[in-house]
């Protein structure tokens, strides 16, 4: 089996990038103020990140194989699905008094 240099480093920035894409689109709301043809330049903040996780499945497919890349691809929905799993979890948890004052 052929040992490949960055694919691990490639594997791990590609669902870094998803997991916090999903995250800062329910954080905030982006507005830069300005229109362009009468639309509003305002957009959830994943939306700059989750373009960056389309490079990479070019990359990881270009130069690692469909095979490879489809496994990442698994990896980073699986990494998905555990982040929002918990986030669930801590949502539904009960906060503490003085906090949920706040």
């Amino acid at each position: 089996m052929k040992q490949y240099r960055f694919f691990d480093l490639i594997m791990a920035v590609f669902v870094t990038v998803l997991v916090i894409s999903n995250i800062a689109s329910s954080a905030k709301i982006v507005d830069w103020g300005f229109s362009l043809i009468g639309v509003p330049m305002a957009f959830d903040a994943g939306t700059i990140l989750f373009p960056i996780s389309y490079i990479f499945g070019d990359i990881l497919t270009e130069v690692y194989g469909y095979k490879r890349s489809r496994r990442v691809i698994w990896v980073g929905f699986v990494c998905l699905a555990l982040s929002a799993f918990i986030f669930w979890i801590v949502r539904v948890m009960p906060g503490e008094a003085t906090w949920q004052g706040y």
